[in-house]
This record gives structure tokens, sequence and C-alpha cells, in this order.
């Protein structure tokens, strides 16, 4: 069923509508309420600028992380129906690297997000797209780090790329996930380093956005094996009637305080100590994104230091992919 706005429902925070029911609950009345009466919610992050433009090979790229191993190299990965690959882009956009996946699931890649294991930080590979909201499970995937491209350590020409060669990586373990309501589609995942959880935002096209996350550490791993989510609650960000509000990406700062989530056009910013302890009716922080001129805006990452976010979008329409950056200093 569609939701419809509720005739006193589009309480504005700061330019945020948030849509209740129209057979919304008290509960619901109350999220009105405590928004209206909620402090300014700008954005502690500045509106981003474009760095360049991304690879020829990354034209519907979907996901960013940062490596933890050196602050200018991040990994990005592209959307469904292109090769399992794994790209090393630096902080100006050049290609270091190619790393194929091997052994992994690549019906809808979406994100990837940078968390511990027992080799100390490895990289989580999230198969989890689902437009129509038809699979019955969805996967993730634990990856080694690949190797450093040269040129990310050793200062060389940035106009060069690093060929990994047959330096493939293959999951370590892979996890089934299903949602406890049903498929969902999401593009979003982080993970909690502090608290020993994965984290998923689901896409919005049940005219809600959810998050939902899991136990890192009493997983069962293998396909015949589903883990079931645990729903935290639906989150205080606007969905409309168009696809600009649908959300592409998430991550959680170094320091595992500050999730950020994004859209087509804006950047959300929620205080973080765990999922037990979130309040799913805080009203974010947010940001344009406007100023990156995205073509198909999709993902997002944090810097080692906790000062930036990188942002990927896809080509579209003739336009090529691009990197954007965003200074973040701080709440």
């Amino acid at each position: 069923m569609r939701l419809r706005a509720h005739p006193v429902a589009l309480a504005l925070v700061a330019g945020i509508a948030l849509p209740v029911t129209a057979c919304s609950s008290g509960a619901e009345e109350a999220r009105v309420v405590r928004a209206a009466s909620a402090p300014d919610t700008a954005g502690v992050c500045e509106p981003p600028s474009v760095v360049g433009t991304l690879p020829a090979p990354l034209l519907e790229a979907s996901g960013i992380a940062r490596d933890p191993r050196d602050s200018n190299v991040f990994w990005v990965h592209n959307d469904s129906g292109n090769p399992a690959e794994l790209y090393a882009v630096d902080g100006q956009a050049n290609l270091r690297a190619v790393v194929p996946v091997r052994d992994a699931t690549d019906r809808d890649l979406e994100d990837i997000a940078v968390g511990p294991c027992p080799e100390g930080a490895c990289l989580y590979l999230a198969d989890i797209g689902d437009n129509l909201a038809v699979h019955g499970s969805i996967v993730i995937h634990r990856l080694p780090m690949p190797a450093l491209p040269e040129a990310a350590t050793s200062g060389g020409d940035a106009t060069e790329r690093t060929d990994s060669g047959d330096a493939s990586v293959r999951p370590e373990v892979s996890w089934w996930f299903v949602y406890p309501a049903g498929p969902r589609d999401a593009e979003s995942l982080a993970i909690d380093g502090n608290h020993g959880e994965l984290i998923l935002v689901t896409k919005g096209r049940e005219d809600v956005v959810e998050l939902y996350a899991a136990p890192l550490d009493s997983l069962a791993s293998g396909s015949g094996r589903a883990n079931t989510l645990r729903r935290i609650g639906r989150l205080q960000i606007p969905i409309g009637g168009g696809t600009s509000q649908l959300v592409t990406g998430a991550d959680l700062s170094p320091d595992g305080t500050r999730l950020v989530i994004r859209n087509y056009t804006t950047l959300y910013e929620f205080d973080w100590d765990g999922s037990a302890a979130f309040d799913t009716l805080a009203i974010p922080r947010h940001t344009s994104l406007l100023a990156a001129l995205e073509p198909q805006g999709e993902g997002v990452a944090w810097n080692n230091e906790g000062t930036e976010l990188l942002l990927v979008s896809e080509g579209r329409g003739g336009r090529p992919p691009s990197l954007s950056r965003m200074s973040c200093p701080g709440a």
C-alpha cells in the first residue's frame, strides 16, 4: 500500500519534510511534534566540490570505501552487469589498480565498506540490490584487503596506473541474509567496528527508509544458512514521489560516531553509538549535494581522518562518472 500524506504531516525542519501516513498512530503524530520543535539541522559538512572524472571502467560506479592503510587509496566497484572487480582510485580520481573478485555472488553489487576482521581490517562487499523486491535473500562478502598499488605508497607519477596482475581476492566468508518482513531494495552498507555489527539502509521504495542491523560475531555462513536482519526502525529521511530521494549510499566515520547516508541530492548525518542506542526519531543534519553536479550520485565514504567525504557518481546521459569531495570538520 502506498503511503498518503497526512493533512498536517509535512513538518518543515530546516528544509526537511517529514511525511506521516493518513492513518498515522499517536506515535507517528509525536514524530511531527518533535520534528517541528527540533533545533536547526543545517549540515556540518560543506557543499561538495568536483575532484575529477573517474576512469572509464567505472561508468557505473556504485560503492566506495577508504583503505585504512593509505589515506590516498579508495576502493570502488561497479553496479550490476559489470565484472566483479575492485578498482583502487586515489584522491585525484586516478586509477591505480584493478583487482578481480573471484568466487563471489555479483547479482547486484551496491556498496562496499571497511571493517574489522581477524587480520585487522577487511572489505565488506554488499550484493544487496533488489529493485523489484523479489529476491529471497541477499549476500554480504568479507574480503581480505587487496595489495596496495605501488604508486599509492611510493609517490609515483599520479598519471600512471599500477597493474595488480594476478592479485585477485576471494571472500573469506559470505553471509546470506533475509529481511524479517520480506524482500527490500537496498544500496547502503556500513560496518560498526565499535559495536561489532553491520548496518543496512533500505533505498526507500516502500515509502520509508529503514535501518537494519546484524551482529558480526554470531553470523552463520553459507548459502543454506540465512541470517535474519533486525529492523531498527524507520529513519527521519524524506521520501517523495520522485526518485531523487532514494537512498544510494552510507558510511560510518572511522571513530564510529557519525553515520552518513546519501541520496541523489542530499547528505544526511546522524550521531551514532550503536544500533541499540540509536534514536529513530532523531532529525539528521543535512547538506545539499547539488554542487557536485553528479549524473547519478551513488557512493559515499569517509577518509581515514574522518574530516572529509568522497562521493562517487555513475555516468549518465553522456556525462562521465565523477569523484567529488566535501569537508566535514565535525559537529
